[in-house]
């Protein structure tokens, strides 16, 4: 897989991920999104 995006949460450690992944954050979450390759985004809110 190649790696699209690394978000590091504050005081937290990077999470690494790309194409294909499913991410979930937490209501609330403070972080650092770092893009290394264009990505296309489907969110939901609720």
């Amino acid at each position: 897989m190649a790696c699209g995006i690394t978000v590091t949460p504050g005081g937290g450690k990077p999470v690494r991920f790309g194409a294909g992944d499913l991410v979930v954050f937490e209501a609330g979450l403070s972080c650092t999104w770092d893009v290394h390759a264009p990505v296309h985004k489907h969110y939901r809110f609720g």
